[in-house]
This record gives C-alpha cells, structure tokens and sequence, in this order.
C-alpha cells in the first residue's frame, strides 16, 4: 500500500475508532444513570440479538475498507510504468514479448485487459476489439459490484438498528402493562433507553461505513477512467 494511502488509512481509521467508542461509552453512561456506569460490554449484550448481526455487518464493512485501501488503488490496477512499457511492446509489434509480460502481471486491469487482446490476434481486429471491450467492462463492473456491499452495510446498519430499537420498546412497554402491572417511569426510561442501543450502534457502523464508501466511489471513478483510457490506446497500438 503507498505511503499516502496508508496515512489517510490511519488517520480516517483512527478518528472514526474514537468517535465510536467515544459515543458508546457515552451513550452506556446515559442508559445506566448516574448511579452506575455500564461498561461496553454490557452495551452490547444489553442490545440483544439484533447485536449479533450488527457486529456481523461491522466485520463485513471492516473488511470491505481494508481491502479496497489494499488492493483498489491506480497504483495497483492500473499501473502507470507498466503501461507504458506494455504500449511500448505492442507499438514495436513485440507481440509474444508482450504476452509473457501480461500473463506475469495478471493482478492489474491493464493486464488482464491486454492478455485477452493478444490471446486472440489471430482471429481478427474485430475479436481482439470485441475481447479487449468486454474484458475491461467485466473488471470495471466487479469493482464496483465489490464496492456496493460496503454501500449495503450503511444503507442495512442503520434500519438493523432500528428494529433493534423498536422490538426493545415493545418488550418494554409489554413489561410495564402486562407484568409490572404499574408502570413505573423510571424502569420504563431505562428500558426505552436500552432499546435504543441499537439504533446508536448501528449508526455508528453506518456513517464511517458512508464515508468509505464515498471515498472508495471516487477512487473506482478515477481508476475506470483510467482503465478505459489505456484500453483505447492498446486496442489502437494492436490494430495500427
């Protein structure tokens, strides 16, 4: 990972981590009293099984970061030095050449783009043209496909939420009317306050998990056109 993206990584990774925990401590604060504090954990089991997959969408969502901070980077898929030399080849007519360079260097977009291109100069301009457009569009399409579950953890986070919220205050209110017999306000304030757990936690997935996604969204958009440019400009040093 290039020491600019790693930094930002750290930077954005660790505010958002402070901003969390910051929320839920103070959010466990608010719902215990000022009698007692609740710790973390109890948060969390205090949420209920809407918990479970809240953390489930956390983890998916965390991965989702650090890969695309790993491997979506121009750097990586559409390497500027690689190209070049790849455009070099093919206007010297260095075909094989080209094709061993392109088969060592699969994990980039100009490669794999480049190497369906070559496989299939013996059947025409027409197919290799047909090839090299269908392959970019495949790559380009599963980068963002990988994108839009980073997108769905922050649109699902907060609705989980939510639910998680609203069973809590049916429980509650169930309790005071049908158990308790008496509904009492303090007892009921803290469930309502417990009930709405979930709603903090999974905006606090959902709004880093945005701001990603909003990042990552501009990055794809600069390597796509990147890559449909390179892809021009093989297909024309192949045809010339």
């Amino acid at each position: 990972m290039p020491k600019n993206s790693a930094v930002r990584f750290a930077v954005m990774i660790n505010v958002f981590l402070i901003a969390g925990l910051f929320s839920a401590d103070l959010f466990a604060a608010q719902a215990a009293g000022p009698d007692k504090a609740m710790t973390l954990w109890e948060l969390v089991k205090a949420g209920g099984s809407c918990m479970i997959f809240l953390g489930a969408l956390s983890v998916l969502g965390t991965a989702s970061v650090i890969y695309h901070f790993r491997i979506v980077t121009p750097e990586r898929l559409v390497p500027r030095e690689f190209s070049e030399n790849l455009l070099f080849l093919l206007e010297k007519k260095e075909h094989a050449k080209a094709l061993s360079v392109c088969r060592q260097q699969q994990d980039n977009l100009v490669a794999a783009i480049a190497l369906k291109g070559l496989a299939r100069l013996d059947r025409g301009k027409s197919v290799v043209e047909e090839a090299i457009q269908y392959e970019g569009k495949a790559r380009i399409e599963k980068l963002w496909q990988n994108l839009s579950y980073l997108g769905d953890v922050a649109a699902v986070a907060p609705m989980l939420g939510l639910l998680g919220t609203i069973l809590g205050m049916i429980e509650a209110f169930n309790y005071q009317a049908f158990r308790a017999g008496i509904i009492q306000p303090v007892s009921l304030a803290q469930g309502l306050a417990k009930a709405m757990i979930t709603t903090a936690f999974g905006l606090i997935i959902a709004v880093p998990a945005l701001v990603f996604y909003s990042y990552f969204r501009g990055r794809i958009g600069t390597i796509t056109s990147s890559a449909e440019r390179v892809s021009a400009e093989i297909l024309h040093a192949i045809q010339k």
